[in-house]
């Protein structure tokens, strides 16, 4: 079979392996779909985040091509989302249902260092199916259920936020997971939700998923934190959600939020930021960090399934996995209008 490996930093090659073999509690699925991740994109410049040697691919589904012994209920031919990463269920962040915050999880995930191969690839195998497979109703398409994994983040995010019907609401970086949380606040009951973001098509795509305001940050520069503040009544916003992941973004996002707001932190930024904590303290606003989901998953399949988000018009572009490193990476490296790109085998 062929899969995607980064050799080193700046660098996908193709190879040639041997398909894997389920053993016993294991399954092996066929690859319809996967994702490229922002996470992905990261480890693809720096080598750091992801260690060369690693098949990287964990937005990923398909459909089951093989059954191990004692692998559960799952059958060939079955079509799946893949969940990741494997909680351990008995320490005591899984206790309290803290699953993203499982420290073993990572270490039972595909995708994220060399030897636990990732979703970049024509097969990938599922060593612990009870944990990392949920089924896919006939009413979801392939196209929107690669987008599951990254929306789960979205909904992960908004429920750990105080996110109440009628508050006001705004997000920083319309990319996969803001779009999708403008969809989920906007189901939340929000009033007004505003969004900041300087791709011109990401803003028209927030407009289609109902935001009230769309501002380009380059063009308001250091009138965006007054102009914010006018849209909602003076106060600034209940909620802040931070997904840029640039540090512009996060020194700006609790100057968005009014007094005893909330901002949420869900892009990844690996920089150092400098920020005025003072300021956090006397307007007693709480600083969150997010990080993957906990039991999101099957939440957002059922909003999938009941048509309530739009994940189809999140999908840039769908490309074969030979062109993975010009079609993918280094397109979502340049061009700031991609929104999600799949890779499909």
């Amino acid at each position: 079979m062929k899969l995607a490996v980064l050799t080193k930093a700046g660098c996908i090659t193709i190879e040639e392996r041997p398909e894997p073999v389920a053993g016993p509690g294991e399954v092996v699925v066929a690859v319809s779909h996967c994702g490229i991740c922002g996470s992905d994109v990261h480890g693809y410049l720096n080598g750091i985040m992801v260690r060369p040697g690693t098949v990287m691919g964990h937005e990923c589904v398909g459909t089951v091509a093989q059954v191990g012994n004692g692998a559960g209920f799952w059958k060939t031919g079955d079509r799946v989302a893949v969940k990741p990463m494997a909680e351990c269920g008995v320490c005591h962040y899984c206790r309290r249902g803290q699953f993203s915050l499982c420290s073993k999880a990572s270490r039972h995930g595909i995708g994220l260092v060399p030897g636990a191969d990732g979703g970049f690839a024509d097969f990938v195998k599922i060593l612990q199916p009870d944990k990392m497979l949920l089924p896919l109703p006939d009413e979801i398409t392939f196209e929107e259920a690669v987008l599951i994994e990254p929306l789960a983040t979205s909904l992960h995010a908004v429920r750990l936020s105080g996110l109440q019907p009628g508050d006001s609401v705004v997000v920083l970086g319309a990319g996969t997971i803001g779009l999708g949380i403008i969809q989920l606040v906007r189901l939340g009951g929000a009033r007004k939700i505003v969004v900041v973001e300087p791709s011109l098509k990401k803003r028209a795509l927030a407009r289609q998923f109902k935001a009230d305001v769309t501002l380009d940050p380059e063009e308001e520069g250091d009138e965006l934190k007054k102009k914010v503040r006018n849209l909602l009544g003076g106060l600034g916003a209940d909620v802040v959600f931070e997904c840029a992941g640039v540090p512009r973004s996060l020194q700006t996002s609790y100057t968005l939020v009014k007094k005893g707001g909330q901002v949420l932190l869900v892009g990844v930024n690996e920089e150092k930021v400098s920020i005025a904590p003072f300021w956090l303290s006397v307007r007693e606003i709480e600083l969150k960090g997010v990080f993957g989901y906990y039991d999101e998953f099957p939440l957002v399949i059922d909003f999938l399934t009941q048509k309530r988000i739009d994940a189809v018009s999140m999908l840039t572009d769908v490309i074969p996995l030979a062109r993975i490193e010009k079609a993918g990476f280094r397109r979502l490296v340049r061009d700031p209008d991609l929104v999600k790109v799949a890779v499909t085998p």
